[in-house]
């Protein structure tokens, strides 16, 4: 065969890799996010709604994310195992659904009870936008557990189709509502609350035109010892579960709570302008995302297999991807942070360039905290996740509400949680994976 189909064939490849397929998917999601705040900054006239709207969006990204991507990375990790050792995913499917619905009750009971807190605070008195807030835990249920059946399932392509759709469902309508003149906080914040539900809609869809083949089992060669499951259940929620939705809750108040707790301090037009700022320098944390997604199944298996050497290479291997992207864009953010803020929110940036590099800071040990995650789940270490990441919300509190001027606050608090996340996180895989920790340990159920 020439050499010229070769190369075109490699190029197949690579461009149909997981890899690519994911980065295509999550950059949709980016640009949905991040079209979906530029749009409404242009386009509400009222600075106190965008404020809102901003503040919209953060609480969605805490709470919707935030409980339901544990739920996500749970189902990968079920379904993953499962299919590791031959057996048909179905069962722990359903289980883990089931067990996301009666979470999903639980959070919604706790957000009406907080709704006047949230309303009289970083949503400013719009009780529509707490309205679609509670919509968007019912979207992120659905989003959850289908792209975590597909991602256990190594259904990468699937998987990227629900992100497209996700970002895509966000971007264009807000486009659509703009050019025609809606000037409506609470429409395009009801766009984006449904972002999640056509994610889901789509991966529905593409499971059943699939025909769900080659879902239920893999080749399954030597029987491989099991490592800990969903633990015991607990008012019809698993250990693991459980624990995993308070890690990632606690996780998503790390990366997303700063500007909102800071917000009553600052008027609406800062108050904005800090949203925006945080956004903006959590780019290269999200470069590195695909990696999650595909890291968790492989790492899962590698465990399965008490290849515990091999979990602690990867994630090294990964996190010193996470510190280069996170210094290239410490720099970028330095040199021309207020250039490209001031592009993004359409006016001239209030913000330094110093305080810009020091949000990018917080996003470097965020990188490294969400990459070395997975390595913890696959080793059934979901305590110490969620200890790492309530130890990290716990420092980025207490910055927060340091009498300090707000701007330092946030860029204060925005780096204390990952870093000390981190650092927990860190201490906890390299003692899991020391040359002391055998195999029988991993038969422990959510330890």
């Amino acid at each position: 065969m020439p050499s010229s189909c070769y190369s075109y064939l490699d190029s197949v490849r690579l461009l149909r890799s997981p890899m690519v397929l994911i980065g295509v998917g999550l950059a949709l999601v980016l640009i949905g996010g991040f079209g979906f705040t530029s749009i409404v900054t242009r386009a509400v006239p009222d600075s106190n709604t965008v404020a809102a709207v901003t503040s919209l969006y953060f609480l969605v990204n805490t709470l919707a994310l935030g409980v339901f991507s544990g739920v996500e990375l749970e189902m990968s990790r079920s379904v993953s195992q499962e299919r590791t050792l031959g057996n048909p995913i179905r069962p722990v499917a359903h289980s883990v659904a089931r067990q996301a619905t009666r979470l999903w009750l639980l959070a919604a009971v706790i957000l009406l009870a907080v709704s006047p807190i949230l309303v009289s605070g970083p949503l400013r008195g719009h009780w529509e936008l707490a309205a679609e807030l509670m919509l968007s835990l019912v979207a992120a249920l659905f989003s959850a557990v289908v792209r975590g059946a597909l991602a256990g399932s190594q259904r990468f392509g699937f998987y990227s189709a629900t992100m497209a759709a996700e970002g895509l469902s966000r971007l264009l309508p807000c486009v659509v509502l703009y050019a025609v003149g809606v000037d409506a906080g609470w429409v395009y914040g009801l766009v984006f609350a449904l972002g999640h539900m056509f994610s889901a809609l789509v991966g529905v869809l593409l499971i059943w035109l699939s025909g769900l083949r080659g879902w239920h089992r893999i080749e399954p060669g030597t029987v491989l010892p099991k490592i800990g499951g969903q633990g015991a259940i607990r008012f019809g929620l698993s250990t693991a579960l459980l624990l995993v939705v308070l890690a990632n809750s606690a996780n998503q108040g790390i990366v997303n709570l700063p500007p909102v707790i800071v917000n009553h301090r600052l008027i609406s037009d800062t108050a904005t302008a800090v949203g925006l700022a945080v956004m903006l320098t959590r780019l290269p944390m999200f470069a590195v995302m695909p990696l999650q997604t595909m890291l968790l199944p492989r790492l899962t298996a590698s465990a399965a297999r008490g290849d515990l050497g091999g979990v602690r290479k990867q994630n090294l291997r990964t996190v010193a991807v996470c510190v280069v992207l996170g210094l290239i864009g410490i720099v970028v953010l330095a040199t021309a942070g207020p250039t490209l803020l001031s592009i993004y929110q359409g006016r001239p940036a209030e913000l330094s360039a110093t305080t810009m590099a020091g949000l990018g800071v917080g996003t470097l040990f965020l990188t490294a905290m969400n990459i070395t995650q997975p390595a913890l789940l696959a080793l059934s270490r979901h305590r110490a996740v969620l200890v790492s990441y309530l130890s990290g919300l716990a420092a980025m509190v207490v910055a927060a509400v340091l009498p300090i001027d707000p701007i330092a606050s946030v860029v204060l608090s925005a780096s204390a949680g990952p870093i000390v996340a981190s650092i927990v996180m860190a201490v906890v895989l390299f003692r899991a994976t020391s040359d002391a920790a055998v195999v029988p340990n991993l038969q422990k159920t959510a330890s």
